[in-house]
């Protein structure tokens, strides 16, 4: 199957928000200050998440034992599966951080590529944030240019829920969307499936199995 998955990972994958947990238990409150000023348009996503990784207050154990708290949509692990099986490629494109992300996915038994910002340890319980995947070219000051690392040769199939997929959306074959995201699409006419959540995908995916991709193209 000539598809390509960019797979949003907060609120997508994971059923909540893996670094607003994080900096909810372990960080300065002040983050709730730069959240503000994301949320208001004030600043970039990138300029928010390195503001708010240096007010975080927690050794890599205490990190880890906020992880072990998160679940993520139940589903995923068999909409993995048969996008494989059908010969779909993936990738976890997130505006998160690699030390929230990955440990969860590891727990989980996953092993996808990703694609997002590093959390990099400056001190015993300090910490920095490291942008890998900016693109200067961003106008959204994103952490991760989305539509610089989604990029590929097959149909290109997004399933996100927020304001960081806005734009790859915009650029994507089409969108498996939730949350605000749907809303976007919606708002700006981009074919869009809404979905609650991978058991979803998974119905949308189903007539794939067995057709090739020129002659699904109708479904879409």
């Amino acid at each position: 199957m000539g598809f390509h998955f960019a797979i949003d990972f907060d609120g997508t994958v994971s059923l909540d928000d893996t670094t607003d947990t994080v900096l909810e238990r372990l960080a300065d409150p002040a983050w709730l200050d730069v959240e503000a000023e994301w949320t208001a348009g004030r600043i970039g996503s990138r300029e928010c998440l390195a503001r708010q990784a240096v007010l975080l207050r927690a050794s890599p154990e205490q990190i880890d034992a906020v992880l072990a708290e998160m679940v993520i949509d139940p589903d995923f692990i068999a909409f993995v599966t048969m996008a494989e099986r059908a010969g779909a490629t993936m990738q976890i494109v997130s505006d998160g951080f690699d030390r929230f992300i990955k440990p969860v996915l590891a727990r989980a038994g996953l092993r996808l590529p990703v694609t997002c910002n590093r959390l990099m340890p400056a001190g015993p319980d300090r910490w920095t944030a490291e942008f890998p995947a900016a693109s200067p070219a961003c106008t959204n000051g994103s952490g991760v240019c989305k539509c610089m690392a989604a990029q590929s040769e097959k149909l290109l199939v997004l399933i996100g829920d927020g304001r960081s997929d806005f734009c790859l959306a915009e650029r994507a074959d089409f969108v498996l969307a939730k949350g605000s995201l749907a809303k976007h699409c919606a708002a700006k006419n981009v074919a869009f499936k809404a979905i609650a959540g991978f058991a979803d995908a998974l119905e949308w995916l189903e007539p794939f199995r067995a057709d090739s991709v020129p002659h699904s193209l109708s479904r879409l």
